[in-house]
């Protein structure tokens, strides 16, 4: 799952970027209104958690924004801004939850998740293709039953081809979904995680097949 960060302060946007991470999560990080804006229109993301204090304005002009074209993407405004006014004023706005600096990441966590949970988001339902199963929430992977550990990227990787069920995913959206705006992947580190995703898949009944200039899907797998 892939969520936008708005933080202006670089050590605190770089602490929150490692725990979420941690959790699970793909994360980008901005800094500012605009950055944040252009992020919303060209990332689809599963949440955002937002800063009110940005360098050239107010976080409450992101949300405003935001609802207007999206009522429902979950919003976690996270900020040192603690009277009661702005509270009222920031979920009265359309936040889901409100949280005041300093916090324990465990809160920050559990509040995203449980602001998942109210919003019925698709991006927590058991996605499953024959014996594969993948549980975005508690970020676990199993076949046939049997839990295996599975690594961040590739687990992001095999999300997005079992969200996709029989259709395409494009290796743009591959890479896009794998990066952040300061950390690019390449072609070929696609390519790598889809390799690594194949051998672990070998013989679950579900196999990772390639189509020149459309990218990858999910298929079942040939009987030998």
């Amino acid at each position: 799952m892939r969520l936008l960060l708005t933080e202006d302060d670089p050590r605190l946007a770089t602490l929150l970027a490692q725990g979420l991470t941690r959790a699970g999560w793909a994360v980008d990080v901005v800094e500012g209104v605009e950055d944040a804006l252009a992020a919303l229109h060209a990332v689809q993301y599963q949440a955002l958690v937002l800063d009110l204090g940005l360098p050239d304005g107010d976080g409450m002009e992101v949300l405003q924004q935001l609802r207007q074209t999206d009522p429902f993407l979950p919003v976690l405004i996270l900020t040192a801004r603690g009277r009661l006014s702005d509270r009222v004023r920031g979920l009265n706005t359309g936040a889901d939850d409100y949280l005041i600096k300093p916090f324990a990441m465990e809160e920050l966590v559990a509040r995203l998740a449980a602001a998942l949970r109210r919003s019925g988001a698709p991006a927590l339902a058991t996605l499953r293709h024959g014996q594969v199963e993948l549980e975005p929430a508690a970020r676990t992977f199993s076949v046939a039953g049997a839990v295996q550990p599975l690594p961040r990227r590739e687990m992001m990787v095999l999300e997005m081809l079992l969200r996709a069920r029989h259709r395409f995913v494009a290796k743009d959206a591959l890479e896009e979904a794998l990066g952040s705006f300061d950390n690019e992947v390449g072609r070929n580190v696609v390519e790598v995680y889809v390799s690594r995703l194949r051998r672990r898949l070998a013989g679950s009944g579900t196999a990772i097949r390639t189509e020149r200039g459309l990218g990858y899907r999910l298929v079942e797998e040939e009987a030998a």
